[in-house]
């Protein structure tokens, strides 16, 4: 069980980066900042985090792991090409549920490069899946999950930030059929 002043520091310094990022570019924020606002000093901000990034890459494996279990999720399982509706509702209702600072993560020009960390995560998570699913090779199971999993948040990314103006229903009818024509495609050239 984790100590209750190691799980409170944790959080406070949580809370201060989610503040500060949305203040500054990331390589803007410091740790004098960070700690500032964590109210605790440098040399404990050391003790849990080796860097801002350290810290940063805990909310990407928290994203990316709320992310496969949605998607991994029972009873429609990991299979977007038999229930390709199943993903875009699970992902607009983890859109919508999710906490703001988690949109933001996934949305934020200044922040992509901790988006296209959590995309690695997702994808890693889910490529063995898929290589069985579809009888694919390891590095073809690989191509296709990072092909939806970059395209689906990609164009959410376009959705939420206003950058396509369209309906919800549009939107849905547009990345369904580009995933799925694509995943389609791909399968049938490379289904072991």
């Amino acid at each position: 069980m984790t100590d209750r002043r190691v799980a409170r520091t944790n959080q406070a310094l949580r809370e201060a980066f989610r503040k500060l990022a949305q203040q500054y570019r990331f390589r803007e924020i410091t740790v004098q900042q960070l700690t500032a606002e964590a109210n605790i000093n440098r040399k404990t901000f050391y003790l849990h985090f080796e860097s801002i990034d350290d810290l940063a890459d805990t909310f990407t494996a928290e994203i990316a792991d709320q992310l496969l279990g949605l998607l991994l999720q029972a009873p429609m399982d990991h299979d977007p090409l038999n229930n390709s509706g199943v993903w875009f509702e699970r992902l607009d209702d983890f859109f919508e549920k999710a906490p703001k600072f988690y949109t933001f993560i996934l949305t934020s020009d200044d922040y992509s490069f901790l988006s296209r960390r959590v995309k690695r995560r997702v994808a890693a998570g889910l490529t063995a899946s898929f290589q069985a699913d579809y009888q694919l090779s390891a590095m073809d199971a690989q191509i296709g999950v990072n092909f939806l999993i970059d395209s689906t948040l990609t164009l959410f990314r376009l959705y939420i930030t206003g950058q396509l103006a369209i309906s919800l229903p549009e939107f849905k009818e547009r990345l369904l059929a580009l995933n799925m024509r694509g995943l389609q495609g791909f399968l049938a050239d490379f289904r072991g």
